[in-house]
Order: structure tokens, then sequence, then C-alpha cells
């Protein structure tokens, strides 16, 4: 069997993000231009009033080049928080980052619509069969707050602004002793107290409604299975694999739509043929039957009347469904298809899941709590985050409490911070490939005395076997420092 090599690129790598744009990053006080008089030399007493500047590579990652991995390798380093990019696998450094990643999966033997889901499956339907777009649509994603004050009316109301201000101040003061009760304790409260005036147990109308709920509850293949032949409309969603002969066939179009998507919605006006094919077509990941089914790395096409409208790029792993990227065609955004693309990924997990029990999982990537834009991915339910310090999930709604709660300056938290810790790993067993051969890092040392004396280098060693976990000996690293 042919092992699994990945290719060192450095340990806490600095770039600039992609989220925050680096508003997020760590703030250094501004060196000043001016040079001090007598020496010549920067003065850096000087300016020290100034504003502070933010770092404009306020990302911090490790990174690796995969060069060849198994399913069950790659399944790994996703369960112990690491991403990909084609070939370049990354893990942010979350304590320092600007904008701390987690990974967020859902349980898909458990998942359960919520009516925006449903009303984006409904609202496709709808268009499918009439061709009648929809009076509006589903809300995808949280709009950040707006903080702008518009400008100010006239004085007088500006002083009626202000005195029924001073109203609610007051009325919020006479209020301050009475406890602060949450929407849902309201409608609680109200709901007892109908079924009070009906003589009604309301446990007893609880267990009821649970059970209606439960009786009308909708799946995905539900809303799939209403497709008809004279619909005016026919979605085909087809998973193909990479490199196969059918995936040629839409090289050219799927490219183009990437293009007119990274244009219009991210105004990317580069967007290269070798830059896709690097990035969302070429995949380190070896083929491999399991179980009835082929884990490997696809495109998921959505084709509409025989037209590519959106293209999701996803792995298929021993445990999970991995959702990587999707891009679509802006012209079709009436369709909430990010939340519809999403839908359809569940269910081609639950459809796996059929054949192969042991993947139930479908894999969102990051999760980052400061951007209002993923905080989405959370509304597919119930989902996990990973504590990449004891590599355990954890529940989202917990995760949320701690990270509303984090006294970090980026907002970084621990979800099991009383959970023990995941053995030390022991960096002299690290398989590495030196000049030729794969060997132990404590022999490659005896061999290399230059790299032995090298402390950045054994530095990055111990972050990198850190970030990696206990298990060193799965796959096989190289290393500049151990290859002349």
């Amino acid at each position: 069997m042919n092992p699994t090599f990945l290719e060192f690129i450095g340990a806490n790598q600095r770039s600039s993000c992609g989220y925050c744009k680096n508003d997020r990053g760590e703030r250094t006080p501004a060196r000043s231009a001016k040079k001090n008089a007598e020496t010549g030399e920067e003065d850096l007493t000087n300016g020290l009033e100034e504003e502070l500047e933010v770092s404009s590579e306020s990302s911090v990652t490790t990174a690796l080049v995969i060069h060849t991995i198994s399913p069950d390798n790659f399944m790994w380093f996703a369960e112990a928080g690491w991403s990909t990019s084609g070939r370049y696998l990354y893990k942010p450094d979350n304590r320092v980052t600007c904008c701390p990643q987690y990974t967020i999966r859902l349980d898909v033997t458990k998942f359960k619509m919520s009516r925006s889901q449903k009303r984006a499956m409904r609202q496709m339907n709808e268009f499918l069969a009439t061709g009648k777009r929809p009076v509006c649509g589903i809300k995808e994603e949280d709009a950040p707050v707006e903080m702008n004050l518009k400008g100010s009316g006239s004085q007088s109301e500006q002083s009626k602004k202000n005195l029924k201000s001073h109203e609610v101040s007051t009325k919020k003061m006479k209020d301050a002793d009475r406890p602060v009760l949450t929407k849902k304790e309201i409608r609680n409260k109200k709901f007892e107290e109908k079924c009070r005036q009906k003589n009604l147990d309301p446990d007893v109308v609880r267990t009821e409604r649970r059970q209606k709920d439960a009786a009308r509850q909708r799946t995905i293949q539900s809303y799939i299975d209403e497709a008809r032949p004279d619909w005016k409309h026919k979605l085909e969603v087809k998973l193909v694999s990479l490199g196969g002969d059918e995936f040629g066939t839409r090289d050219n179009e799927s490219f183009e739509l990437y293009k007119n998507y990274q244009h219009t919605i991210h105004k990317d006006e580069d967007c290269r043929l070798a830059g896709f094919r690097r990035f969302l077509c070429d995949s380190p990941l070896k083929k491999e039957q399991r179980g009835g089914i082929e884990l490997g790395s696809f495109h998921l096409w959505f084709l509409l009347d025989d037209k590519l409208i959106a293209v999701c790029v996803v792995d298929i792993l021993p445990k999970c469904f991995s959702a990587k990227y999707m891009y679509y065609n802006p012209e079709y955004s009436f369709l909430s298809l990010g939340t519809y693309t999403a839908l359809r990924e569940i269910e081609q997990t639950q459809r796996l899941h059929a054949i192969y029990s042991n993947l139930k999982y479908y894999y969102m990537g990051y999760y980052i709590h400061s951007c209002p834009k993923m905080r989405y991915k959370a509304k597919f339910r119930p989902s996990d985050l990973l504590c990449d310090q004891s590599f355990r999930w954890v529940d989202f709604n917990s995760c949320r409490d701690l990270l509303d709660g984090s006294t970090c300056s980026n907002g970084f938290s621990e979800f099991c911070p009383g959970a023990p810790r995941p053995a030390s790993p022991v960096v002299d067993t690290l398989l590495v490939f030196s000049n030729g051969s794969i060997t132990t890092l404590s022999d490659a040392l005896t061999e290399i005395p230059e790299a032995a004396e090298n402390e950045q280098f054994l530095a990055n060693v111990r972050d990198l076997a850190h970030l990696v976990g206990p298990d060193l000996s799965r796959v096989v690293y190289y290393f500049n420092e151990l290859n002349s």
C-alpha cells in the first residue's frame, strides 16, 4: 500500500484574512517614519500618540501540501480540525488567528428541516412546476448589524426622541428588579395561561402537538419525489467523480459558471482556468470502494434543463460527506441556492448512509462565530463543533454560549476546558522522508546534525505534532531541512 506523503510548508504562516479583511487582526502602535536628528536612525518614540495599526496579515495557519492520501487518513485529519483547498492542507491556529475557525458537522440521521429550509424546497418545486419566481426568497445569511445612524431631524423631532428615550429609560429603571424573560419564556407563559382558561393540562397539550408535528414532519426526499414529467422545468442533480469521463464533458461550462460567480458575487476579476483546476478539480484523495459506495472527490452538478446552474465541490470519506465549496449562476439567486444545494447535499449523505451505515455526518467546513455569513451553517440542526484542543465534538448550543462569553481578544474559546487532553505526541517517532528513504525523525536527526541544531525547525515540528494529534505513524512528512 502506498504511504500518505505530506510536504511541510510552514507553521504560524501569516496571510491576509478573507473573512474580516484583517479588521480583527492584532493592533500595534504605528511606527513613525521620522528619524532622530542626532543618530539618523528611526525614532520609535515619535508617533506613540498615533492610532494603532492593524496587521495586514492577521490570519495564522499551519500548512502542508498533500502528494497522495488515503480516505482513512483524510478522514483522520478532518477529525483533527484540518481542511483542504485542492492539495493544500491547512489548520488555523485558533488561539492567535484573527477569526477562529471550528469544524462543523451535522448528524443526518437526526436532521429536521426548519421552516425556512422547507420553504426553500417548496419554492424550488413551485418554480420547476410553473416557471414563476418566488414572491420572496428566504434569508440565507444574517446581515451585519447596522451601526450607522441616519441624519438627525428637526430640533422639535429630536426633542421628542430625547423625551421618549428618557421615558423608556425611566421605565427600565422601575422594572429593573423584575426578572428578564426571553421570548420563548413569554410564549410559554401565554400558552400555559390559555390552557388554564380552557381547563387543559399544558403538558398533555404539548405532547399532542409534538405527536402531530412528528406526523407532519417532511423529509428532503418527500419534496424531491413531488417532481412530475409535465413540470415546466426539469432539475437533475448528479454526483460526478473528479477525473472521470463524464466530468470532462462539462469542464468549460463549469469554469464559465465559476468565473461568473466569482466576478458577480466576490468581485474577482482575475479568474484563471489553471487556478480553477488546481483548487477545485485536482484532488490528492485516492478513490476507494467501501461498503458498496465510492470514496473520493466529486462535483455535485445541478442541471436545470440540462444547463449547469450550480456546482458543489465535495469529498466522500469513510464517516462523512464533506462540503468544500459551492458556486452558482447568480441569475438564479432567487431560488435560495445556498440553502437548497446544502439540503440536497444532506439528502446525498442520507442516501449514502442507507448503503454504508458508518457514513452519517455532513461536514460543512469551518464555522466562524464572528462572521455573519457563516451563521447559516448552524441552522442545519443538530450540529456540533470540534474542540481543537481536546479533539472532542460538542453540540452547537453549548459552544455558542462559550463563544458569546469568550474573554479572548479574538473570540477564541475552548469547548471542553475540563476534559483530559490527548496524550502528548512522541515527536521522535514522527515518520519522515529523508534523503531517499522513510525513517523516524530521531534517526534522521542523527544522520543530519545541522537539522538537529536548527531550533526553528525543531519548534516547527513540535507545533505540527501538536496540531496533528498523538498518532504520528499514519503519514510520512517531507521537510526541506532533512533533504539535501
